[in-house]
């Protein structure tokens, strides 16, 4: 329900401020990479990290936008079934700054809801296994740079949250590309 209510809050407002705005810039942005640590190149554990966005903006310095990221995780050196999941669902808000310069500071916020899930095969052949779900959010500064053309940009940024990301820990760099139009 609460899921439910959160999207409905998302679209909403995408529909109303997207009707009555003229001129706004829209971008789609996409994450797929395996997270880079010792534990990947030491072969101990493969854990690949996607997101998707959709942006658009409402003023010069402002923009906005649902987005699904997540990760995979799985640990060979544990065992063949040790696997769990991140899905987070939700939406950002971001002020940028110097917005007609091709590299721009920013600030963003974002809320989704997580839902984790993980298997766990012991030794012994008992399974192991269990789900849980929550609200949660980070706080990033960060910077885009963009391509010559505008078409095409990167965002890098440092996360901050009250929960754990990929590495275990409250805050972790991440980066997306995006096609602009």
């Amino acid at each position: 329900m609460l899921l439910k209510t959160i999207l409905a809050i998302v679209f909403v407002g995408f529909s109303l401020i997207s009707s009555a705005q003229t001129g706004i810039n829209h971008s789609i942005g996409i994450q797929l990479n395996p997270y880079l640590n010792k534990s990947l190149f030491d072969g101990n554990a493969i854990m690949p990290v996607y997101a998707l966005r959709y942006t658009f903006s409402i003023k010069d310095h402002i923009t906005l936008g649902p987005e699904l990221s997540g990760y995979f995780k799985r640990v060979p050196s544990v065992g063949p079934a040790y696997k769990s999941s991140r899905i987070n669902l939700g939406g950002f808000f971001r002020y940028s700054f110097l917005p007609e310069s091709r590299v721009k500071p920013f600030f963003e916020l974002s809320t989704y809801y997580n839902f984790y899930n993980y298997k766990f095969l012991e030794t012994g052949g008992t399974e192991t296994s269990g789900s849980d779900s929550y609200l949660s959010g980070y706080l990033a500064p960060g910077i885009s740079l963009f391509s010559k053309s505008r078409k095409f940009s990167v965002d890098l940024f440092y996360k901050f949250s009250n929960k754990d990301f990929i590495n275990d820990k409250q805050s972790v760099l991440s980066y997306r590309l995006n096609y602009n139009f």
